[in-house]
């Protein structure tokens, strides 16, 4: 951006907004310049891109005033949430203006008999259910990043949230949205109602849209009463396989859990751990205390019919207590950064994905199991993700390897009919592997979308979508 207009931009945002809520020094702009997915970038490019501005609105009018500035010079947005992503939707590739919803963080309306709460996008995950607790109701997006991921960010990731099979994801949640267009229209997607026959379903369009289409400003969600009580089951397993097969009982029997995971024990496993066992189940439950007692006994005797060893229920619910502690992913550590693998793969192919993982496309790129992480996972129930962890050498070479195995990753999730990403989104990580996934009549349809949404592409440009096939 060229320095005349730079200036005229600065002066327009600082005239519709005030001082306080632009920056645009270089000071400033540090913390907006990246973010986690930049160590996954090739060391020459980690810092090459930049903002020209960020604003930190308070209302939908501030949102709109700074859509209209950079609708009328055709400069990029980047909307921004808690900044857990992990693949590439905040890097500013063509630079713009990075609106920073950590001040819309409003509870707007809780309504009881209706269970539904209207939240703007910036408040996190964590806040919301603090203050949904002190009315008796619960959101129930219990994921990984839950202390720092907003409502707008895991929206805008479609994110996956521990308590699955029996509360459904985030876009299970949303009845309604409010999102500012690319041309500075305002659109409601719907009424503030759970279900209705009429129109198009115009929130799910926003739902893992990753900001490409639009600046969301306000939500309405479906909430839950909090239950009388909560409890978990755990049990160790021989291996990975065994405890599959029992969680494939466990999911396909009529008890109705919270949600439930196997996965493989990572070597600084916190609890005392069978000598022999190498694997575990955990299911926890939440309900009227009938309820829960009733199923906590139906699924002990699956857990133990199918060869497990139950740990301490302290420890089961230590476990499930601690989930809101975990981040995605892996910080750098020495020589080597970490990335996690999670995509969707049918159950009857999870371990046949496994195999070639670790037994062929891994040792192929020199890629190896991060210790600290699990190797094989699995979230069951309602909705499945899998996951694993590995560490990559900080290098050029390292990361060209690294690059070259998530292909092959990606390719061998889609050739089993899978999904190359469970949660976390899409970004610039898996953009290009679009196609594998896609065919071009879905892909160009997409396109199509965007381009009546956004004409002059000022939406997080360069995100999600691969550009058209020459």
């Amino acid at each position: 951006m060229n320095a005349h207009l730079h200036d005229e931009i600065k002066a327009a945002l600082i005239a519709k907004l005030g001082e306080k809520k632009v920056f645009w020094q270089e000071v400033d702009l540090q913390p907006y310049k990246s973010e986690s997915y930049t160590r996954l970038m090739k060391p020459d490019e980690r810092t090459k891109y930049f903002p020209d501005f960020a604003v930190v609105p308070e209302t939908t009018e501030d949102v709109r005033k700074v859509v209209l500035i950079a609708a009328k010079h055709k400069i990029p947005i980047i909307p921004k949430g808690g900044g857990s992503n992990l693949a590439g939707m905040l890097i500013p590739v063509k630079g713009g203006i990075i609106i920073d919803t950590i001040k819309m963080n409003r509870i707007i309306e809780i309504s009881i008999p209706n269970l539904s709460v209207t939240v703007q996008p910036g408040i996190s995950l964590k806040e919301i259910e603090v203050e949904l607790a002190k009315h008796g109701l619960a959101l129930n997006q219990l994921q990984g990043s839950f202390k720092v991921a907003t409502i707008g960010g895991s929206i805008s990731t479609s994110g996956f949230p521990r308590k699955h099979n029996k509360y459904g994801t985030i876009a299970d949640r949303v009845m309604s949205l409010e999102v500012v267009l690319a041309d500075g229209r305002i659109l409601r997607t719907g009424p503030k109602v759970l279900y209705t026959s009429t129109g198009y379903r115009l929130h799910q369009l926003f739902i893992g849209a990753e900001g490409t289409l639009g600046v969301i400003t306000e939500a309405t969600l479906r909430v839950e009463p909090l239950p009388e009580v909560a409890d978990a089951v755990m049990a160790y397993y021989d291996d990975f396989s065994k405890a599959l097969k029992t969680m494939i009982r466990v999911k396909t029997s009529c008890v109705t859990y919270v949600g439930a995971e196997v996965f493989e024990i990572a070597d600084d496993w916190a609890y005392e751990v069978p000598d022999g066992k190498s694997a575990l189940v955990v299911v926890e439950f939440e309900g009227a205390k009938g309820e829960v007692e009733a199923e906590i006994e139906f699924v002990t005797k699956i857990l133990l019919e199918s060869g497990g060893i139950l740990s301490d229920r302290k420890d089961a619910q230590g476990y499930a207590d601690g989930y809101d502690m975990i981040w995605c992913g892996l910080r750098a550590v020495a020589d080597v950064i970490g990335d996690s693998i999670a995509p969707y793969v049918p159950l009857e192919r999870i371990e046949e994905f496994y195999a070639k993982v670790w037994g062929e496309i891994m040792p192929k790129y020199g890629l190896v199991h991060a210790p600290s992480g699990e190797r094989c996972g699995l979230d069951s129930g309602r909705y499945e993700m899998g996951y694993g962890t590995f560490i990559i050498q900080d290098s050029e070479e390292g990361i060209e390897r690294y690059m070259a195995a998530r292909k092959e990753i990606a390719e061998l999730v889609t050739s089993m009919g899978g999904s190359i990403q469970g949660c976390m989104g899409v970004g610039l990580k898996l953009r290009d592997l679009m196609g594998l996934e896609y065919s071009e009549v879905a892909l160009e349809t997409m396109r199509k979308i965007k381009q009546q949404l956004d004409p002059d592409n000022i939406m997080n440009p360069g995100k999600k979508i691969p550009d058209a096939a020459d």
